[in-house]
């Protein structure tokens, strides 16, 4: 038994019952959704639970891309004090499940069919050996980029179908007042352009080799400083206020015009939608220029932690069934922006960019190129996403040589085996 273990099964979550929930308990639920559209999405969740009598006690932990969440959640847990019900992202699922901590709903899944109801790419996160461990509510896109329909008009500009297309564009909005492309400096943001360049100028078997499984010769190959030339060049269409930047504020400079464009995940769209913008009149969605396309994937799950505590448990269970609801899944990514992790819910009722979503999906699966997102943890374990974050984020803002970084990638990964 390890050390988490014991402090876990050793402490009773004592949450406080408002007068909505005294009969059934209250969950708290840690995870990092705080912005509009983030919030408003959880909030379908919330609603749920309230119908059913259950209390919720919100505790968001917003930066970083969830790394602070998760942060969170570990200064929790060395403190044996988990909460309810926590957000989950990458292999941080599976290696909690592995410490032998996280309550099993293999029961409830194998009654109800949530087993068949997700793919073999979604199941590898939230299932190990039997176990359903962590409940699957959404599945995002990351290679996508976000466009201002008037800013195109106005410029004469059309979807690119190349990288080299699209950095070709930069002069053009320079020279009369837009910015290129908005982003911010935190790693996690620039790595969203990295991961697409990788596998768009590369293929998937690439980005299989060089960041799954951490390849050396893929690594070190002119495959990948083509990636860093790229990358380069796309920093000359960055402004120079970007540091600092939150996402959503990139997001932000797109929807008015400021921006012209955002490579991101699609949950830049749900804040396009929570501003009452419309795709294909105000904004434009399309994935990253490649010859042969791929689907960078990423999900966002909860799990929970074994606990005594009667109301908890109780309440852990109906959370999880609400998660895997299909309604309930088809209602929350209407507003977040993706499309639902079950992959046996209907398109019907979801905007173009999400129809589109779903196709590529399927097409991708049938493809083999349907890749975990390295930059949400969906390809290789922490302390070796951790390596390509931090040459990756040094790169973008330093005057390193795309020769430099592959070295430094090359050791870093050497060294974190």
């Amino acid at each position: 038994m390890t050390k988490y273990k014991t402090l876990l099964l050793a402490t009773a979550l004592a949450l406080p019952l408002p007068v909505l929930a005294q009969e059934k308990g209250t969950i708290e639920v840690l995870h990092h959704w705080v912005s509009e559209s983030e919030s408003a999405a959880l909030n379908v969740v919330r609603e749920r639970m309230a119908e059913q009598g259950f209390g919720w006690q919100d505790s968001a932990v917003g930066g970083m891309s969830g790394a602070n969440a998760t942060q969170a959640l570990r200064t929790r847990l060395a403190s044996g004090n988990p909460p309810g019900a926590m957000q989950f992202l990458g292999y941080e699922g599976l290696n909690w499940n592995a410490e032998g901590v996280v309550r099993d709903f293999s029961e409830p899944a194998n009654e109800k069919g949530w087993f068949d109801a997700i793919e073999p790419e979604v199941a590898e996160f939230v299932t190990a050996d039997g176990k359903f461990f962590a409940m699957p509510i959404n599945m995002h896109r990351q290679n996508w980029i976000w466009a201002n329909k008037k800013v195109f008009d106005a410029n004469g500009l059309s979807v690119p179908q190349t990288w080299a297309e699209l950095i070709a564009m930069g002069p053009k909005l320079k020279a009369v007042g837009v910015v290129p492309l908005a982003t911010g400096d935190e790693a996690w943001q620039i790595q969203l352009i990295f991961d697409a360049l990788v596998t768009d100028l590369n293929g998937p078997d690439f980005y299989r080799k060089a960041l799954v499984e951490l390849d050396t010769e893929a690594l070190s190959s002119p495959g990948m400083i083509a990636v860093f030339d790229t990358l380069r060049e796309v920093r000359g269409l960055v402004d120079d206020g970007f540091v600092g930047r939150d996402w959503a504020v990139a997001t932000g400079m797109v929807a008015s015009g400021e921006a012209a464009m955002q490579v991101h995940g699609d949950w830049a769209k749900g804040e396009f939608l929570a501003h009452g913008l419309k795709e294909g009149e105000d904004f434009l969605c399309f994935a990253t220029p490649s010859k042969t396309p791929s689907y960078l994937f990423l999900i966002d799950s909860f799990g929970a932690f074994t606990t005594r505590d009667v109301a908890t448990t109780a309440a852990q269970a109906a959370l999880a069934e609400t998660i895997m609801d299909p309604e309930i899944q088809r209602a929350f990514n209407r507003i977040k922006g993706s499309i639902p992790a079950r992959s046996d819910v209907s398109v019907d009722g979801f905007d173009s960019c999400a129809v589109k979503s779903f196709e590529d999906r399927a097409a991708a699966i049938e493809n083999g190129a349907m890749l975990g997102a390295l930059t949400h943890g969906f390809a290789s374990q922490p302390q070796f996403a951790a390596v390509f974050a931090d040459v990756v984020g040094q790169f973008f803002v330093t005057d390193m040589t795309s020769q430099q970084a592959v070295d430094m990638l090359v050791n870093g990964i050497a060294n974190a085996m």
